[in-house]
């Protein structure tokens, strides 16, 4: 979704940067937090989808619309911000030159780093075969990465709330569409004779 939406010809991108975002330094080593993310996405979504057939089908539905929804405003509303000059030389800094080269800033919003993060948080609450400490550890990564965000300078603030939103809407919408009853209740074959 991410990189795909970068085929199709989009408007000029938006700046939605603030003051405050602006304000915020280049923290390189939070850069190890945004890498680190990748590797939490995949332990908290295995979690999620072996925790229980209803709740895996209802999120994954609903992550994959709320992915869905972040490539149409990748498309529509393509929004970018100016990011700082990377002057160290250490390995983390490094990092931040790698990650500015290969993601160019015109997908920002909703951050899919904030959107992962806080699925794989949200996917987990009201599970009672995940313990407590799982989901403790998810919501302070969570909270984590969108300080990572904001001090590899990869996104502004706009970003956190908009991934939140996408994510709660398309949960509520996974729980009313009750996705997990699609095709239950095929043809039987006594009703094709």
């Amino acid at each position: 979704m991410y990189y795909g939406t970068r085929l199709f010809p989009a408007p000029a991108p938006y700046d939605l940067s603030t003051a405050l975002d602006r304000s915020i330094p280049l923290v390189p080593a939070w850069i190890t937090v945004y890498f680190l993310a990748y590797a939490t996405w995949i332990a908290g979504f295995w979690r999620i989808v072996t925790s229980g057939r209803t709740r895996a089908i209802r999120v994954s539905f609903a992550y994959g619309a709320a992915l869905l929804l972040c490539g149409i405003c990748f498309v529509l509303f393509p929004c970018t911000m100016e990011r700082p000059e990377v002057v160290g030389s250490d390995l983390f800094s490094n990092l931040i030159r790698f990650l500015y080269l290969v993601d160019p800033p015109r997908n920002l919003l909703p951050s899919i780093h904030v959107l992962a993060s806080y699925f794989c948080w949200r996917g987990m609450t009201g599970c009672r075969t995940i313990p407590l400490r799982v989901k403790t550890f998810y919501f302070v990564f969570w909270i984590l990465v969108c300080l990572s965000i904001l001090f590899v300078r990869q996104h502004v603030l706009w970003d956190i709330p908009a991934a939140v939103a996408d994510a709660e809407l398309m949960l509520f919408l996974s729980k009313i569409l009750r996705p997990e009853q699609f095709g239950k209740h095929g043809i039987s074959r006594k009703s094709e004779r």
